[in-house]
């Protein structure tokens, strides 16, 4: 494993963006590579035997590149991070600590709400981390928002989704949201402008700090002074994505790949 390598980054679609926005802010000189498994999106609402299928597929895919790190940004994916772990020899990042440690350390007074998809949820995993927070938990299972944001929703009904489906929460005033799937960042507007008061914790900073620390640990920096490259591949064509990467993407750096079974 060399340190010129690429750092991978993955996600079912377009969330993992918000992550890899924030990586490159943090590590200018690293180079990286993004998959988006956008034929097989959404995880949430998939069994853990089928999103370690999946994954599996993607660590192959980076052994093969190669990279350095693999940084799933995805909580679905990150809530099986340890059994994930036994299918590759690559180190693996996952979203969830970082992010759930700074819900531990900066939450507001009030009741604490997660929103996540199905599968985060039902893995229990925000539940454990978070058991000793003395505070009231919400945990709510979003997953229709994966689909609308892939789906490239407009505001108005974004709105309005939104709001059908958090409204319920008004009576708890919860001081702190945490947004446990990297996709709600592109919802986090409209979760704001309907709970103003309260405090919105995303995945994108600590994850990007989880990083650099790891790589400075393992003395992995990539020691070029010049500004990385990146290289997205994507499963499936999406005209909503790949309208979306245009913010932060070369064109030219966009791949269509098969992952073999």
């Amino acid at each position: 494993m060399k340190a010129t390598y690429p750092i991978g980054v993955f996600d079912s679609g377009l969330g993992g963006l918000n992550i890899l926005k924030e990586l490159r802010k943090v590590l200018p000189f690293e180079d990286f590579a993004y998959l988006a498994d956008n034929l097989n999106c959404p995880y949430g609402i998939k069994t853990k035997t089928e999103i370690i299928a999946l994954v599996r597929k993607v660590l192959i895919f980076f052994e093969n590149l190669p990279v350095k790190l693999v940084v799933l940004a995805c909580n679905t994916s990150s809530a099986y991070l340890e059994e994930l772990r036994l299918e590759t020899t690559l180190p693996l990042i996952g979203v969830i600590i970082p992010t759930a440690e700074v819900a531990l350390k900066t939450a507001k007074q009030g009741d604490l709400a997660v929103l996540a998809t199905e599968a985060t949820i039902d893995s229990g995993i925000y539940q454990e981390i978070l058991k000793n927070q003395k505070r009231k938990k919400h945990f709510v299972k979003c997953s229709e928002f994966v689909g609308a944001i892939e789906a490239g929703l407009d505001a108005k009904s974004s709105r309005d989704l939104v709001t059908k489906k958090l409204s319920f929460l008004k009576e708890k005033k919860p001081g702190t949201f945490v947004l446990a799937c990297t996709h709600f960042d592109l919802f986090k507007e409209e979760i704001q402008e309907l709970f103003p008061e309260a405090k919105l914790i995303t995945s994108g900073s600590s994850t990007a700090k989880a990083v650099k620390q790891f790589l400075k640990q393992v003395k992995l920096e990539n020691p070029q002074k010049q500004l990385g490259k990146l290289s997205l591949y994507v499963t499936g064509e999406n005209e909503s994505f790949r309208n979306r990467c245009d913010w932060i993407l070369n064109k030219q750096a966009y791949y269509r790949l098969e992952l073999n079974n």
